[in-house]
């Protein structure tokens, strides 16, 4: 798992950023373990999608992690 630090330094996503979203995407109904087709619409590609929610959300960048929230909120 990365850093919070490291994260940043890199442009990843913060931590901060992965919880909030686990929290909207889990209010919105959306799956917080495992991805499946739903997550299509929010732009995860088939790739991502054989992936873990976590996974996936530890991959965007600080700016599509933002993006993410505002499409979510």
């Amino acid at each position: 798992m990365t850093t919070k630090s490291t994260a940043t330094r890199r442009g990843l996503a913060t931590e901060r950023q992965i919880n909030y979203l686990m929290h909207l995407l889990a209010k919105r109904g959306y799956s917080t373990r495992f991805m499946n087709s739903s997550f299509k619409e929010l732009g995860a590609t088939m790739r991502q999608r054989s992936g873990t929610v976590r996974g996936w959300l530890e991959s965007l960048t600080t700016a599509e992690a933002s993006a993410l929230i505002d499409q979510l909120k």
